[in-house]
């Protein structure tokens, strides 16, 4: 199985027919602090993709650029903030999903018009995670509860093609969590003993990364070179934050507490995510050069980081102590409410 992706066919278009496309969505000027908020992701140009409260009290899809906020006219999710990941890659294309009655379906935003995506056939729904700046994408496809699903398969998603498959480690389930611009992709996958490893899927073969030492682990991120970001056992059981490189499994360590995660990986090799200080909060984390930074709260109980770009942008979310949360941007050694 070969998949093509490659930075040379970044302005290749990716429509077809069987889309389907909605009316796009008007800029607005309004911020994000009418409601719950999560950003998720941040390309090199600064625009920022996530989920929000729209002025009338409704869960979007949102794009942040230059002071410029615009809503999907899809609505992700009719009650509460959901737990849905969205990307944007350079040209702006946002891949995400929307809540549909039982389930959620995959879906793509591209100059304002929404396309809904086909899961694998066999397969009732589907999920998107990350998009890379050829337009490929790649989530899951699955049956049942999207929360726990009977069945979950890695998936490959494109405009323009039919979904792909990309099996599991022998087991029954897996996931796809990120795709490079060379087509590498990252995730999770079942094994033989139905435990849960981290996966590397290159030139048409998935391969298992190990662990630190427990028994599960998954890949979050892969940059442009190869590096993977995620999370893993130890063999006390404890969850560490993990960048894979050369062929070793680092832990990242914590900011003093019991565990951490890591979400997301720039090309410089800087990671971020979260991990406990010693009261047991969550903090966002970004990791470089060796050592991990907190991030802080901004003001808030608590904050975890899901995206940093190659300036060393970072987006993620802050929760108050309400328990409310909202999107934020650390950039220059700040953190921004968005």
């Amino acid at each position: 199985m070969l998949i093509v992706s490659c930075k040379k066919s970044i302005e290749k278009p990716f429509y077809q027919e069987k889309a389907k496309a909605a009316p796009s969505s008007e800029l607005q000027s309004t911020s994000l602090e009418s409601g719950p908020s999560r950003a998720f992701s941040i390309n090199n140009s600064g625009a920022i993709a996530g989920s929000a409260t729209d002025p009338d009290g409704k869960i979007k899809a949102f794009n942040l650029k230059n002071n410029d906020l615009w809503y999907s006219t899809d609505e992700v999710k009719p009650n509460g903030l959901p737990e849905i990941k969205f990307s944007i890659n350079e040209p702006g294309d946002i891949a995400g999903s929307k809540i549909s009655g039982t389930g959620i379906l995959p879906m793509l935003w591209r100059h304002g018009q929404a396309y809904e995506l086909s899961p694998l056939p066999g397969q009732q729904f589907g999920e998107v995670y990350d998009i890379n700046n050829s337009g490929v994408m790649v989530g899951e496809s699955l049956n049942g509860n999207f929360v726990t699903p009977t069945t979950m398969r890695a998936t490959v998603f494109s405009l323009e093609g039919d979904p792909i498959d990309l099996g599991t480690l022998g087991g029954t389930k897996a996931s796809a969590a990120s795709i490079n611009d060379f087509g590498h992709i990252v995730g999770v996958a079942d094994n033989a003993l139905n435990q849960q490893r981290a996966f590397l899927y290159k030139d048409g073969v998935m391969q298992d990364l190990g662990t630190l030492g427990g028994i599960a682990s998954n890949a979050n991120a892969i940059n442009n070179y190869g590096e993977i970001a995620g999370r893993s056992l130890l063999s006390n059981g404890a969850i560490r934050a993990f960048l894979y490189k050369e062929g070793v499994m680092y832990d990242l360590g914590t900011l003093g507490g019991a565990a951490s995660v890591a979400f997301g990986i720039n090309d410089k090799g800087e990671v971020v995510g979260f991990a406990r200080i010693a009261t047991g909060q969550a903090h966002a984390f970004l990791y470089k050069d060796g050592v991990m930074y907190d991030l802080g709260t901004n003001g808030g109980t608590e904050s975890r980081a899901y995206g940093i770009n190659n300036r060393g942008d970072v987006v993620g979310q802050y929760t108050n102590a309400d328990g409310s949360v909202h999107g934020f941007v650390y950039r220059d050694g700040q953190m921004y409410s968005l």
